[in-house]
């Protein structure tokens, strides 16, 4: 191992150097020059930087119409990107370098040898490789301490993770710098612990690509039926099929090859992969891969009755057991390695919180019969796999898996809501701030509400309620595009009079059970919310939205109505004159505009709307559990109370709190100038 020198990093990284205007270098530099960078954009093609610039423009100002941003923004944007093909003038005076050039190792090693001759002896240098050990890249540096890994994910501009790879001789203040670099642009590091083939993303990426291939190959499903049973029953954006025809087959081909090479022939690109591949197959961007492709999309529909009999844990177990191998080699954590999958590969779950989920010993046992029956290379299960299990740490049923869960009084992990795992949201519970959240799950339909998700929704609120540790609710979605956008109106096969009004019935209870909770709902709108997704945020305590936020109710422009609550609650709270126009013309609105109206209590900007709204209810569940509770059902009560009632009603209220441990404890921190720690007694 080489030991790393000390490098001479720059105080402040101000501009910044993006070597290759492909399709990621150019997202690359857009967001750092949106971020306030100085960014320098190099190609050896006149051609390719020509085109790179059109796409930054075209996407400055798709983000300006979508009122993302401002047209002030956006040409700021464009006058701190220069595009250049001269590699001296790109590299002059460079705090940071990310080279984005294909994934040859020849090639990388190469410009890196050129840029180390040019660049100040400052500058920190990064590789944005998906796949290929930093390690590898920087063996003919001459000083190797200055180069990162920083694996960014392609939409630059929407996905949030960036996966920190340190080489072998990287110096501790490289990777310091890149992780506040990576902050400053807005994205959610990880930061590995050993420098690895595929790091952590890739790796598992192509295992759950090369499971569900070999499933198909062995004749347990086709293509399609395990596409649909990811993206339907699991809740995956696409399917790995799908997934791997979007990206190239070629791509998913090096890469497993690469691995395979440094890994060992368990990592070999699966036969009916290298097939498509040597046929010249390599999906969207041919047109033909495991699907056919047609401006854009594929040409066959998946329905959600395809993948009905197929079991996801024959591939999911797959991949939870390669994650379990990258804890054991030291490569990552069991928490970084869900985050980086969560948030790079929009896996619903994280594989190590699936397996918690599914139950570690029915992990070992899916294992153990895909290597009877296939002999899967990656189905041995894995050494922390298995002495969890001896352990009788079986997951989150036990408390303890790969992730500890507070237990409830009934036995139950109440990490989980104190309820089972669910398919179409995800609730999480912080003991510590006392803050739930309720994220709503299927992104591949835009969160659009279906019966499943409706159920799932009702009996996470009753769990909640239940919960001493969940005192604030805070209600969103997966990803930045869509909060949700209504009602699922393909979902069920049709609607009918009864069915119809059958739905909308068990709309209304759900709604009618966020305003009698008892603690703080706070919907946090991150995207579209149209529809029945604008009415379910209605009974919420707070509304919060992202600037990027649109909200309509569009019923009436399709021949429907708002049906969940929304022609009672909307007069209520923007007054019947507003309300008529909102519903009757059905018009988008953005957030700001939503916020003037009433609609909505707080915008929060794009980049902070998450840590904004967490920290508005941090504070929230900081007062007295039962003054909330009381407080809130006497306001909800107001409007259809009258005043003498409703002061009564007050003063019994009052006279029930003077009673609890919660205002001795309120009473006494004010006097004694600290902060009170209510007990909800």
């Amino acid at each position: 191992m080489v030991v790393p020198r000390r490098s001479l990093m720059p105080r402040n990284i101000a501009t910044l150097t993006v070597l290759g205007a492909g399709d990621m270098g150019h997202g690359i530099a857009e967001l750092a020059a949106l971020r306030g960078f100085e960014v320098r954009l190099r190609d050896i093609s006149p051609e390719v930087l020509e085109s790179a610039m059109k796409k930054v423009q075209w996407s400055l100002e798709k983000l300006v119409a979508h009122a993302t941003i401002t047209k002030e923004n956006a040409a700021d944007a464009l006058s701190r990107l220069k595009p250049t093909t001269d590699l001296a003038e790109a590299v002059r005076g460079t705090d940071l370098v990310i080279e984005a050039v294909p994934e040859r190792l020849d090639l990388k090693q190469r410009v890196f040898a050129e840029v180390e001759a040019l660049a100040p002896p400052t500058a920190v240098l990064a590789t944005n490789t998906s796949a290929m050990r930093v390690s590898e890249i920087a063996a003919n540096l001459k000083n190797p301490s200055r180069l990162v890994g920083m694996h960014f994910f392609n939409p630059v501009l929407l996905l949030s993770l960036v996966e920190i790879i340190p080489g072998d001789a990287t110096a501790k203040e490289n990777v310091e710098a890149v992780v506040d670099v990576t902050r400053r642009l807005g994205k959610e590091p990880v930061v590995l612990q050993r420098d690895t083939p595929g790091f952590v993303t890739t790796r598992l990426v192509s295992t759950w690509v090369g499971a569900s291939i070999l499933a198909a190959e062995k004749g347990v499903a086709t293509p399609a039926q395990i596409d649909s049973a990811m993206k339907f029953k699991a809740a995956f954006p696409m399917g790995p099929f799908e997934l791997a025809d979007y990206t190239g087959l070629d791509v998913g081909h090096h890469a497993g090859a690469y691995m395979a090479s440094r890994l060992g022939a368990a990592y070999e690109p699966p036969q009916t992969l290298r097939g498509h591949v040597a046929r010249g197959q390599l999906g969207k961007k041919t047109g033909r891969g495991f699907y056919t492709w047609q401006d854009n999309r594929v040409t066959e529909s998946l329905s959600p009755d395809a993948g009905r009999d197929f079991d996801n844990a024959l591939v999911l177990a797959v991949v939870a057991n390669e994650a379990a191998r990258l804890v054991q080699e030291g490569v990552a954590s069991a928490a970084d390695v869900d985050k980086a999958m969560r948030l790079g590969c929009a896996f619903p779950k994280g594989p190590l919180e699936w397996a918690d989920d599914y139950g570690l010993d029915r992990v070992v046992k899916t294992l153990q019969t895909l290597q009877e029956r296939t002999g899967h290379a990656l189905a041995t299960p894995v050494k922390p796999l298995t002495d969890l299990v001896a352990a009788g740490q079986l997951g989150r049923a036990s408390g303890k898996g790969f992730h500890a869960y507070e237990q409830g009084t009934a036995g139950g992990a109440t990490a989980a809501a104190t309820g089972p795992s669910y398919e179409t949201i995800l609730v999480e519970v912080n003991a510590e701030t006392k803050v739930a959240k309720v994220t709503l799950n299927r992104a591949h339909r835009l969160h659009a509400i279906n019966e499943k998700m409706v159920e799932e929704l009702s009996a996470a609120f009753d769990a909640l309620e239940a919960n001493e540790d969940a005192r604030v609710i805070v209600l969103t979605a997966t990803g930045e595009k869509a909060f949700c956008v209504g009602a699922d109106l393909s979902d069920g096969g049709g609607m009918t009079p009864l069915s119809s009004a059958s739905v909308a019935r068990k709309g209304h209870l759900l709604c009618l059970k966020m305003e009698k909770l008892g603690k703080p709902i706070i919907a946090a709108i991150n995207g579209y919310a149209f529809g029945g997704g604008l009415e379910l945020t209605l009974p919420a305590d707070f509304r919060v939205a992202a600037k990027r936020a649109k909200v309509a109710l569009p019923e009436v422009t399709l021949g429907l109505l708002p049906a969940m609550g929304g022609t009672q609650r909307l007069p209520k709270l923007l007054g019947l004159s507003r309300a008529k126009e909102f519903a009757l013309l059905g018009n988008r609105v953005d957030a700001e505009d939503a916020l003037r109206l009433g609609l909505l209590h707080r915008v929060f900007e794009n980049e902070r709307f998450e840590q904004e709204t967490m920290a508005f209810a941090e504070e929230l569940a900081t007062r007295a559990p039962i003054a909330l509770r009381f407080t809130k059902q006497l306001l909800n009560a107001a409007p259809t109370t009258d005043i003498l009632s409703g002061m009564e009603l007050e003063a019994t209220a009052f006279g029930v709190l003077a009673s609890t441990e919660d205002v001795v404890e309120g009473v006494t921190s004010l006097f004694m100038k600290k902060k009170p720690e209510f007990k909800g007694r």
